[in-house]
């Protein structure tokens, strides 16, 4: 085994982490759109952290294990390494805004000294719908990036395409109250 072959083995671990990383992530805010109290959201705002460090990590190892990757390819030159370049520096972005978002939540979990409307404010923003789907779609794109290889117009339509299917699929509706928390909710 060569050192490309390891480094394409853990280039794709990476991906796969950062891949189970989003999918963590979705499940926390599909439960942080149920819920009605802070309290009820404390098993899953602690997971968050560990994901994020795990997202990070991931993010940094695919961005240096693709470099190599390209480098070893002599492919600097063509146009789909830098836009996939730029796609991870737009999901770091994104990753941060969000973070600072869930850090935002993260204080009041453990208790119930928030005002209602407040918690909905924070538990139910458009953003982090948003910017979960973005990032979902900036990986599929830039995925698709990698295996097709393309010149710089059909790169950049890529990646017009992931910055727009990712919003519009956080229009998807997933993560609303269900009826049974607002019944309970209402109960006490």
């Amino acid at each position: 085994m060569n050192l490309y072959t390891v480094v394409l083995f853990i280039h794709a671990i990476a991906v796969l982490a950062l891949t189970a990383a989003l999918t963590l992530e979705a499940w926390v805010l599909f439960q942080l759109r149920r819920t009605m109290r802070p309290s009820d959201v404390q098993p899953w705002i602690v997971t968050m952290q560990p994901v994020a460090i795990a997202a990070i990590t991931s993010l940094v190892i695919i961005y240096v294990t693709g470099a190599y990757l390209t480098e070893s390819l002599h492919s600097w030159a063509l146009a789909w390494p830098r836009v996939a370049v730029l796609e991870i520096v737009l999901f770091a972005l994104l990753g941060a805004m969000t973070g600072r978002r869930m850090r935002a939540i993260r204080p009041y979990a453990p208790s119930e000294t928030i005002i209602p409307s407040e918690w909905d404010a924070l538990t139910q923003s458009a953003f982090l719908k948003v910017s979960l789907s973005a990032r979902i779609w900036i990986v599929m794109g830039t995925t698709l990036l990698t295996a097709a290889k393309p010149d710089l117009r059909v790169s950049l339509l890529i990646v017009a395409c992931s910055l727009i299917l990712g919003p519009l699929f956080s229009f998807v509706s997933f993560g609303g109250r269900s009826t049974d928390s607002k019944v309970q909710a209402e109960s006490r």
